[in-house]
């Protein structure tokens, strides 16, 4: 993202997602030789569960030949009978996997993993994986129908495989989603050991064997990519790819814990990126820069890991793997996300993660510019004054100013050879320009941010109109997104936003990615 685990007895299992799993096979509970029989009418079955868990290489493949056994952490099992439909008993799996049950005697039943992690109280989590393709049924292992017999106690251990058989996959690759979850599980636990009573609100993981690098319909699988998103009802997911041969994300660790640091600007801090196509080496806009080498940082971090890697292809035997703790060769600065990773994983190596989380949660949150590393940097200065020279270092060291009291970039010199990239913020509502020089769509230029003053709350209009290519549109700021427009108008954007007394910041595009400029009018 490995600890070995040697079991002796595994259940003989049936992998599905719960809404169609039912028992195969059969047979009795193994109790000890001595144990003594049961006096109260129940059984006490115990055993640990556990999952096939294949690395990447150094070079990003996956490592079949390294594949050991994991603990199942965390997770819900369960004792059910008539085929699942009726839970005996339920309790979660310790950090070793191992589960205790009370179940009562001469009862035919099966031991059910699910992939579900919960919690609650103080800390709280809800966190399942689910097949996007069967309507997302909550995926789990679940054992052949057994009887619980007399005696006082029983073991039963139960392990999802791998599904591999040497050259391919051939079987149920039950161990998946219980590799998803246990990324998850170490990124729970990094913000835990500096957050004890933090509420995380609930997350779904999709993955399917479908899952393809296409984008279409999520209940077919295609999904484009793995990624994050905030959903219409409320609820947070990743979506996760899982096409042998194509490219599968399961085991790549580093991706879902990339995925799970949006999860967690989402849950508890603040995001504006634009999203959209990126690379190493690529010129970004500020907010993309700062989310994906922050995603790629955070991987790192909760993992404990100073690279990156990825696998895909045939026999997911191609793959890459980045340095996080290095700079970029070429084009360091604010608009270059091998930058930002280089940044925060070198911070939390010589910080901890606690100031970082503070800085997170606090008062870069709700500060006025949009999220990139200058307000971040001032906003750590606040939460962590001690350790501000530390960070000041790291930002000189990649080309951007080391001032951390400039929250809006004022002292930054470094635009990437695109002109019109500083000053980061203009200062006059009457002109913004924006540039393709760097590419198109989420790059370098792409947007033009202005600072701007209201005295009084209420209604105002916003009018920015440019050349007759153009179709502007703009996003106003104030701790977040407070207002937006996007009609359909050829080269002007003409909205009137319900808007706080007080400064914003406006941020003009242009849909057609030209070079241009846009008179601005707010009143």
């Amino acid at each position: 993202m490995g600890r070995k685990w040697l079991f002796r007895v595994y259940l003989v299992l049936c992998v599905a997602t719960l809404a169609a799993c039912g028992g195969g096979g059969g047979g009795g509970g193994t109790a000890p030789a001595s144990a003594p029989a049961s006096t109260d009418g129940t059984v006490a079955i115990q055993g640990v569960a556990t999952f096939d868990s294949v690395p990447n290489a150094s070079s990003g493949r996956l490592d079949y030949s390294a594949i050991s056994a994991k603990p199942i952490r965390g997770a819900l099992v369960e004792a059910v009978a008539d085929n699942g439909s009726r839970v005996l008993a339920s309790g979660t799996t310790s950090e070793t996997g191992a589960y205790a049950l009370s179940v009562p005697v001469n009862t035919t039943m099966q031991i059910r993993v699910r992939a579900q992690l919960q919690r609650s109280g103080a800390p709280s989590w809800d966190v399942t994986v689910r097949d996007n393709t069967a309507s997302g049924a909550i995926y789990s292992i679940q054992s052949a129908a057994f009887d619980s017999g007399s005696a006082a106690s029983l073991q039963r251990d139960i392990h999802a495989p791998s599904g591999w058989s040497g050259s391919a996959y051939a079987s149920t690759r039950a161990a998946g989603p219980f590799a998803l979850l246990d990324t998850v599980h170490v990124a729970i636990d990094k913000v835990v050991s500096v957050a004890p009573a933090l509420n995380f609100p609930a997350l779904r993981v999709y993955w399917s064997v479908n899952n393809v690098p296409s984008s279409g319909d999520p209940a077919l699988g295609q999904i484009g990519t793995t990624f994050f998103r905030s959903e219409s009802n409320g609820m947070r997911a990743i979506y996760v790819l899982g096409r042998a041969d194509v490219d599968t994300d399961e085991y790549d660790a580093s991706v879902v814990a990339h995925e799970w640091g949006h999860y967690y600007q989402s849950a508890f801090s603040r995001d504006d990126s634009p999203g959209g196509q990126h690379g190493p080496g690529d010129l970004l806009d500020r907010r993309l820069a700062f989310s994906e080498g922050w995603g790629n940082a955070w991987s790192g971090i909760a993992l404990g890991r100073s690279t990156y890697s990825d696998s895909g292809d045939v026999g997911q035997a191609a793959g890459f793997s980045l340095d996080l703790s290095a700079a970029p060769a070429a084009n360091r600065g604010w608009f270059n996300e091998q930058s930002m990773q280089a940044i925060f994983w070198n911070l939390e190596r010589a910080t901890g993660f606690g100031p970082i989380h503070a800085t997170m949660t606090g008062p870069f949150k709700n500060g006025l510019p949009v999220t990139s590393i200058h307000p971040f940097a001032a906003a750590f200065a606040v939460a962590a004054p001690s350790q501000a020279s530390t960070l000041a270092n790291l930002l000189a060291g990649q080309s951007i100013s080391s001032s951390t009291n400039d929250p809006f970039g004022t002292l930054e010199t470094n635009n990437g050879g695109v002109a019109l990239a500083t000053p980061l913020y203009g200062t006059t509502a009457t002109q913004a320009c924006v540039t393709n020089q760097a590419g198109s769509a989420n790059k370098l230029g792409n947007f033009a941010y202005v600072r701007f003053t209201l005295a009084s709350a209420g209604p105002h209009r916003i009018i920015v109109s440019g050349p007759g290519t153009t179709d502007p549109d703009f996003v106003v700021y104030q701790g977040g997104v407070i207002g937006a427009s996007d009609v359909l108008l050829p080269a002007t954007e003409d909205a009137t936003l319900n808007l706080p007394a007080g400064e914003s910041v406006l941020v003009i595009q242009d849909f057609n990615a030209t070079s241009a400029c846009f008179n601005v009018s707010i009143t």
